[in-house]
């Protein structure tokens, strides 16, 4: 006990004040076996220690990530980006996907499930092509798509991602043109409208802001969801913040 109480003063009493005198080496050389000692007949200590640090790093992290959030919150839910739900929602979350990426195809219909059964849930779809030259190809039909309305970029969206496969020019334009939609026109409407790849950069680095590398990634006023999420998982997280909301 003596010694945990030596260890204790000796750890209050360094960072008192820079006018203390410093530690010669041989009180420099005293608390370290001190402390040596300690954790030698207390390992336990160092397993008190090492939780307390785990806790400061995951206190420092969430930190970092409320202030980014707070810093991107208008590009993130208050954007024109194409969306599903509800046009005056209680909680919008931010969807970041890629066509190609198995997961996200796995994402969609969850995602596509709680927007139908909470109607207070807006999800912003904000295209993250990632994964190859089709990806980024696919992405901007489907915003140049958005200009025949929200509807048109929602059906678009939910067929390119029913493609089990990974996506070519040739599968892109047949499910295009399924939709009703004409290809061609597309195209021309991303070689003359710059917005569009602009946005889907934009997009791409406010990823890298919020320390997003890959797809899905879920977005919600304070937190960062990364990776695949079930139903039940989800919606438990919708259920807190919407019972916060009220």
């Amino acid at each position: 006990m003596k010694k945990l109480l030596a260890i204790a003063a000796t750890a209050l009493i360094l960072p008192i004040s820079s006018q203390a005198a410093p530690l010669d080496r041989e009180q420099q050389q005293q608390v370290k076996e001190l402390v040596r000692e300690a954790l030698m007949e207390n390992p336990e200590i160092f397993l008190d220690v090492v939780n307390e640090l785990k806790k400061r790093e995951e206190l420092a992290k969430s930190q970092a990530q409320n202030s980014v959030l707070t810093s991107n919150m208008a590009e993130l839910f208050h954007s024109d980006d194409p969306f599903a739900g509800s046009s005056t929602p209680k909680l919008t979350i931010a969807y970041f996907g890629d066509v190609n990426c198995g997961f996200c195809k796995r994402q969609d219909p969850v995602l596509e499930v709680l927007v139908n059964n909470y109607p207070d849930l807006k999800i912003i779809y904000k295209d993250m092509p990632i994964l190859g030259p089709s990806s980024r190809e696919a992405a901007a039909l489907l915003l140049a798509a958005r200009a025949e309305g929200n509807e048109a970029y929602l059906a678009l969206h939910k067929a390119l991602m029913s493609h089990r496969a990974r996506h070519d020019s040739a599968s892109i334009a047949s499910i295009v043109r399924k939709q009703g939609l004409d290809v061609e026109a597309l195209k021309t409407a991303v070689v003359d409208d710059k917005e569009i790849n602009k946005q889907l950069d934009r997009n791409i680095m406010l990823a890298q802001r919020l320390g997003i590398t890959g797809t899905p990634a879920l977005v919600f006023p304070d937190e960062v969801v990364r990776g695949f999420n079930q139903e039940d998982v989800l919606k438990e997280m919708i259920d807190k913040r919407l019972r916060q909301n009220k």
